[in-house]
């Protein structure tokens, strides 16, 4: 059965990444304009790096793998530390544990997200994926704050909690 992701009865599972740096003016986090073709709605709107998680792909690698094909930069550290240990079984199976930053999911909308968010830094020379994202750019977490409190139209609905826990966690501290 062939279907596309708006026709899913099922929530997709996807990851997203907040890629962290020490600014001039502080902290600092990865952004891009979504370019979706698919996806009419959201297209552009400001993101972080995220996308779906391949079949039986392990978080970690789908971590690493969309933030290298959005934004041309290479995975340096993820925070929760990763657990690197595979259970396999004699039924031709395997499983990992993991712990992310923090959840999401979309609730009411056209496509029904849910996903799971990492920290992480990276390395690297900024690209951005043509025709998926465009204007990847480093953005103060206070202009970040100040973007979320006068116009959170502009920000992907999946990621808007995920950016208000992140700002106001990083904020406070």
């Amino acid at each position: 059965m062939s279907f596309s992701v708006q026709d899913s009865p099922w929530a997709i599972p996807v990851i997203s990444a907040i890629i962290e740096r020490d600014g001039a003016d502080g902290p600092e986090i990865l952004v891009q304009t979504r370019i979706a073709g698919y996806d009419k709605v959201y297209s552009g709107s400001l993101e972080i790096p995220a996308g779906k998680i391949d079949r039986f792909e392990n978080v970690y690698d789908t971590v690493v793998r969309e933030v290298k094909e959005e934004t041309g930069l290479d995975i340096t550290e993820i925070t929760p530390s990763r657990n690197d240990r595979i259970f396999e079984t004699p039924r031709n199976d395997a499983a990992i544990v993991f712990q992310p930053y923090c959840c999401q999911q979309l609730t009411k909308g056209s496509v029904s997200w849910i996903g799971f968010v990492f920290l992480c830094k990276a390395k690297g020379e900024l690209q951005a994926a043509e025709g998926e994202t465009k204007d990847v750019r480093w953005m103060n977490v206070r202009e970040l704050k100040s973007l979320l409190e006068t116009s959170p139209e502009k920000i992907f609905t999946l990621q808007l909690p995920v950016l208000d826990f992140y700002v106001n966690q990083k904020l406070a501290s």
